[in-house]
């Protein structure tokens, strides 16, 4: 990954962004998607979830339809 570091490294000195957002859609093919990520980095990115640079984005939970506008919350 492009990222700056190797696996498995403890040096984040060369890292190139300071967060790794994890997006993916909320059905279960997301969730999937989104699970795999995460033990991926878990298992060989376990500094980066450590220092808190890991994070996984929550999909709308609710959408409200005002006629043709609507508002996603």
């Amino acid at each position: 990954m492009a990222i700056g570091i190797d696996p498995d490294s403890d040096d984040l000195s060369q890292l190139r962004y300071g967060k790794i957002c994890i997006l993916a859609d909320a059905d279960s093919d997301g969730l999937h998607i989104a699970t795999l990520l995460c033990a991926l980095f878990v298992k060989h990115f376990r500094t980066l979830v450590k220092h808190g640079h890991v994070h996984v984005a929550l999909p709308p939970l609710y959408r409200i339809d005002l006629g043709k506008r609507f508002t996603t919350r």
